[in-house]
């Protein structure tokens, strides 16, 4: 695969918290070509996950990056030259257990900071997680109030993607 091909996205999903703006969403990396032509568009998700028993580094393969279940939108970050190096820095980010403060925010950030450390194995991009944060929130917060998940004929649709580095909409 050429990964110059690839880009680097936040997925943004509703996390079931009510009543808590800092924790209403759930916070994701995902994989994905710059090509986005075809109906089904495949793709690699990255997060955490918390149980039971703690958190959990998940992996999961998308048959469609464009339209997993529950994304409700995406923030392009990076331009991506190195995927194989990439997958291997997001496999080693720290995982934390019993810290009440931590959360798949907390990893995403991490995951961030160290992509800016490494410096190789993205091109351009934006990895500060405060302004990807608020434009994310902003943008989905927009989408909301515009009514774009209201109707079910909205969640057979592709999600609303924001390039964060052109300043522009890639999806309505």
């Amino acid at each position: 695969m050429d990964s110059t091909r690839f880009r680097l996205y936040i997925g943004i999903h509703p996390s079931g918290v009510v009543n808590n703006e800092k924790l209403k969403y759930h916070w994701t990396l995902m994989i994905g070509p710059r090509d986005e032509e075809k109906e089904m568009v495949a793709g690699t998700r990255f997060h955490v996950t918390n149980s039971i028993y703690g958190w959990k580094f998940e992996e999961i393969s998308l048959r469609d990056i464009k339209t997993t279940s529950t994304l409700l939108a995406r923030i392009l970050i990076a331009k991506i030259t190195d995927e194989e190096r990439l997958v291997a820095l997001l496999r080693r980010v720290p995982v934390v257990q019993n810290n009440a403060e931590w959360r798949c925010r907390t990893w995403v950030a991490s995951a961030l900071a160290a992509i800016a450390e490494d410096g190789k194995c993205v091109g351009p991009a934006e990895l500060d997680w405060e302004k990807i944060e608020a434009c994310g929130r902003r943008y989905v917060g927009n989408k909301t109030a515009s009514g774009r998940y209201e109707s079910t004929k909205d969640w057979v649709r592709p999600r609303p993607t924001w390039d964060i580095l052109e300043s522009e909409e890639i999806l309505p």
